[in-house]
């Protein structure tokens, strides 16, 4: 659900931006019809960064990419107890 609020509104009511943005998970902010701002919660942040630090992993791409290209079984999470 893409969650919008216009500029004056938020500036009328920041809190009530907060807590949707965290609820949501993102709020797109308006003026005139135009959207030019985010408000991202805390959550949504820190799974971009996971994401990117991810993607900055040379090794990791390298694994992923060879389990997607059916050169990798999937393990059983059980596996993680070891």
């Amino acid at each position: 659900m893409k969650s919008t609020m216009t500029i004056s509104k938020l500036n009328q009511n920041g809190s009530a931006a907060v807590r949707l943005a965290r609820k949501q998970g993102q709020l797109a902010i308006t003026d005139h019809g135009e959207t030019v701002a985010f408000i991202l919660s805390a959550d949504r942040v820190e799974g971009i960064l996971d994401t990117l630090e991810i993607l900055g992993d040379g090794e990791a791409m390298k694994t992923i990419r060879a389990y997607e290209a059916g050169k990798l079984p999937m393990k059983d999470v059980a596996c993680l107890d070891d």
